[in-house]
C-alpha cells in the first residue's frame, strides 16, 4: 500500500531537481523582492503607502524572477509577416495592471477609477482572448461573437473589483495568502497540462503575493494595491494555457482554478460583509474549494511524469 501511495505522488510531482530550480531561481527571488520593496517603503514613507507600495512589490517579484526564469516574454517580438502572439503582450498589460493598483493607494474611487479599470479590462480582454475562442459561427462576423471576450473581462473585473473590496474592509495578510494559494494551484494545474513556463508565471506570482502576505502580516497594513496584477495574470495565464496546451486537463479545471477571485468577492456583498465569526472560515473555503477542485480535476486527467 505504502509503495502504491508513494507511486501515485510521483506521478503528480516533479523530481527534486526541478523543485530546487524553481526555487533558486523564480519562488525565492521573487518572494524576497516581494518583501524588500514592501518593507522598504513601509519604514520609508509609513503604513498608508503600503497599497500602492504592494503593486510595486508584486512587480519587482515578477521581474526579478522573471529575469532569471524567462517565464514571459518582456514585450513582444516582431517578425516580418507574422502577426504577433496575442499573449506576448501578458507582460506589459500585467504593468498597466500594476500601475492602476499603484494609483488607487492615493487617488480613492470615483467614477474616473472605475471608466478606467472598464476601459483596462476591455482592452486586456481584447487583446489576451485567441482569436480560436471567437469565431464567428456564421460567415458575417457579428457582436455576439465576442462573447468570450466579454466573458473574460467580466472575470477580471469582478475578481478584482470583489477581493479589492474585501482586502480593503479588512486589511492584513488574509486575502493576499488566499491569492497566493490560488495561483500556486492554478500553476499546477497546468503543470498537469505539459507546461511548465506556463505554470512558472504562475507560481512567480503566487511566491511575489507570498511575500506581500508576510509583510502585511508583520505591519497589518492595506495591500490591496496588489490584487490588480493577481487577478488580471490568474484567468489570463489559465486561458492561454488551455489555447496552447495539449492535454486531457477539462475545461471544468480552468474554470474552477480561475474562479477564487470572483468566490471571495462574495464576502464584499452585504448580509455577507457584516459576518463576524464565520467570515473568515467562509473565505478559505470560497477561496481554497474552488482551488483544490481544479487541482482534484488535473490529476485525474493527467499526471507530470510524462512531462519532466
Amino acid at each position: 500500500m505504502f509503495e502504491d501511495l508513494k507511486a501515485a505522488a510521483l506521478r503528480h510531482t516533479p523530481p527534486l531537481t526541478e523543485l530546487q530550480s524553481a526555487g533558486e531561481q523564480a519562488l525565492g527571488p521573487a518572494a524576497v523582492a516581494a518583501v524588500a520593496v514592501l518593507t522598504l517603503a513601509v519604514l520609508s514613507f509609513g503604513k498608508k503607502s503600503a497599497s500602492s507600495a504592494a503593486a510595486w512589490a508584486l512587480l519587482a517579484a515578477v521581474g526579478v524572477a522573471n529575469y532569471y526564469r524567462h517565464a514571459l516574454p518582456w514585450w513582444p517580438e516582431r517578425r516580418p509577416d507574422v502577426p504577433v502572439i496575442a499573449w506576448h503582450w501578458l507582460f506589459p498589460l500585467f504593468v498597466l495592471f500594476v500601475h492602476d493598483g499603484a494609483l488607487l493607494g492615493s487617488e480613492g474611487r470615483t467614477w474616473r477609477v472605475w471608466v478606467r479599470r472598464l476601459a483596462l479590462v476591455g482592452f486586456a480582454a481584447w487583446v489576451l482572448v485567441p482569436p480560436d475562442f471567437r469565431k464567428p459561427s456564421v460567415p458575417v462576423p457579428s457582436f455576439t461573437d465576442q462573447w468570450p471576450v466579454a466573458a473574460f473581462a467580466a472575470l477580471v473585473l469582478l475578481g478584482w473589483a470583489g477581493s479589492e473590496a474585501v482586502a480593503r474592509q479588512s486589511p492584513g495578510w488574509t486575502v493576499a495568502l488566499g491569492l497566493s494559494f490560488a495561483l500556486f494551484g492554478a500553476g499546477f494545474v497546468l503543470a498537469h497540462a505539459h507546461s511548465a513556463s506556463l505554470a512558472d508565471v504562475l507560481s512567480i506570482a503566487g511566491a511575489g503575493m507570498f511575500g506581500v502576505a508576510v509583510v502585511a502580516f508583520a505591519a497589518r497594513v492595506d495591500v490591496s494595491g496588489a490584487i490588480p496584477g493577481a487577478t488580471l495574470l490568474l484567468p489570463a495565464v489559465l486561458m492561454i494555457g488551455k489555447n496552447v496546451t495539449f492535454s486531457e486537463v477539462p475545461w471544468s479545471a480552468y474554470i474552477t482554478a480561475a474562479a477564487p477571485p470572483v468566490a471571495v468577492g462574495l464576502l464584499a456583498i452585504p448580509p455577507v460583509s457584516r459576518l463576524t465569526t464565520w467570515r473568515w472560515p467562509l473565505f478559505w473555503v470560497l477561496c481554497l474549494g474552488p482551488t483544490a477542485a481544479a487541482v482534484t480535476l488535473a490529476m485525474r486527467a493527467e499526471t507530470l511524469i510524462e512531462e519532466w
